[in-house]
């Protein structure tokens, strides 16, 4: 089995929320139909007879906050957005959501408003045919990346599909028994870490991680100072998660979501303090600078950066039809389609800069989470399946040229993160607040102590 990505030692995936392609990313390539950002003759969707064409916001703060609030993200509205191929219900279906001005779903980035992500973008490898695993949440998409499967209810034999169908939802506790990346990499003596910038990272949803939380020398360490320290120690695995903050409450206070997810930073009040990208692009610097100040092992280091789901805001590439993950049918939706198209860099000095794959390229590769799998899988020679979906996923082989010349590492300054918490606090701060301490006295923060 040979490597996809010569010369790569350490590959490094880093997982944003809910934004699509068009929107990150959408105006720094050239479009059409198929390939690329908002095509050069414009889009639009309708709404009440007109047409709303996507805009991009002025420079400032305030466009790092827009949408707001959070579009709709269940399965049956993405259904509704996709609108049978046609990509023309993201408008309407925002139009739905209480507050909303639903023009502003079609809003895409001007490099101003994401100057980390531009930067980057420009100077290393973006995937314009990279797709969510399924056109579902956060839940069942993060699973993918990790499983190669969102699951299914073995009572009903029907997948899942919105976050809210998972045992126990909102409660994260190694509820679910999935083989996973992990295992495998254990399996072959190869490494692994997660680095969580939250209370809890969503993977430990995973048994195998919840129980290695538990052990003595666990696997699973807070962001910060950790994945710095490994970095300038030359000590990062083969496999490294970053998580990133999801939502304002920490353990120790209110903090900035850094999730990139649009609407309220607390999930128990839809208009409370809007998150900004402003967030996200500070941590997406200070992983670049760690890197990047460590020449040697950047070189043999690949860093991914995606997002888990688009969360409702418009894209215009129909997604393609996929392998199912499950080996025997569902009753319900079999994921046989892709998710709508998410924004994901490649970062790495021996990276083709532009797209990938190239714009020439005849009948380009569907890629999605999977994809990272089966990377991995080969990269670093790892035995068992976790789906048919990681068997037929194409890997990121093409992706590193070790014979050019290294790319220059740009000079990219840590942005402010520009968010306030809430003057007052809100009525279920309280209940929130109570069910933080209680799960702090028994969750991964203290076992890392």
């Amino acid at each position: 089995m040979s490597q996809p990505l010569p010369g790569i030692e350490h590959i490094i995936l880093l997982m944003f929320e809910n934004r699509s392609f068009d929107n990150v990313l959408g105006g720094f390539y050239p479009g059409s139909k198929n390939r690329g950002g908002v095509p050069a003759t414009g889009w639009s969707n309708p709404y009440q007879g007109n047409n709303v064409a996507a805009w991009q916001a002025p420079a400032g703060s305030a466009a790092q906050t827009i949408p707001y609030p959070d579009p709709n993200e269940l399965f049956v509205n993405m259904q509704n957005q996709i609108d049978g191929g046609s990509m023309m219900g993201f408008v309407a279906d925002y139009a739905t959501v209480p507050g909303a001005i639903p023009g502003n779903v079609m809003q895409y980035y001007l490099a101003e408003n994401v100057p980390v992500t531009y930067a980057l973008a420009m100077a290393y490898a973006a995937s314009d045919t990279y797709f969510a695993s399924g056109p579902v949440q956060t839940w069942p998409n993060r699973l993918f990346s990790l499983c190669g499967t969102p699951g299914y209810n073995l009572q009903n034999n029907q997948s899942y599909l919105n976050n809210a169908e998972y045992p126990f939802y909102p409660i994260i506790f190694g509820q679910l028994s999935y083989a996973s990346i992990f295992e495998q990499l254990d399996n072959a003596n190869s490494s692994w870490k997660i680095y969580f910038d939250d209370l809890i990272p969503v993977a430990a949803l995973i048994e195998y991680i919840w129980d290695n939380m538990k052990q003595t020398q666990p696997d699973v360490f807070e962001f910060s100072p950790a994945f710095f320290n490994d970095v300038a120690n030359n000590d990062l695995p083969a496999f490294s998660l970053i998580e990133p903050i999801y939502q304002m409450y920490g353990q120790y206070g209110d903090v900035a979501p850094n999730s990139n997810h649009p609407g309220s930073s607390v999930a128990t009040n839809s208009h409370g303090v809007p998150i900004s990208v402003s967030c996200g692009e500070r941590l997406l610097a200070q992983v670049f600078q760690a890197l990047a100040a460590n020449a040697d092992l950047f070189a043999k280091t690949l860093l991914i950066v995606t997002y888990d789901e688009h969360g409702g805001l418009f894209d215009h590439v129909t997604p393609p039809s996929a392998v199912s993950p499950f080996a025997k049918p569902v009753n319900n939706f079999n994921y046989n389609s892709y998710g709508v198209r998410v924004p994901t860099l490649f970062i790495n000095p021996y990276v083709q800069p532009g797209l990938f794959p190239s714009a020439s390229t005849t009948n380009p590769p569907a890629f999605d989470h999977t994809s990272i799998l089966a990377t991995l899988r080969d990269q670093f020679s790892l035995s068992g399946s976790l789906s048919p979906r990681v068997d037929a996923a194409p890997t990121f082989a093409g992706l590193i040229n070790p014979s050019q010349q290294p790319i220059t590492a740009p000079v990219i300054p840590v942005p402010q993160c520009v968010w306030s918490p809430p003057a007052t606090a809100g009525h279920a701060d309280p209940m929130v607040r109570s069910m933080i301490w209680q799960a702090s006295r028994m969750g991964p923060k203290n076992w890392n102590r």
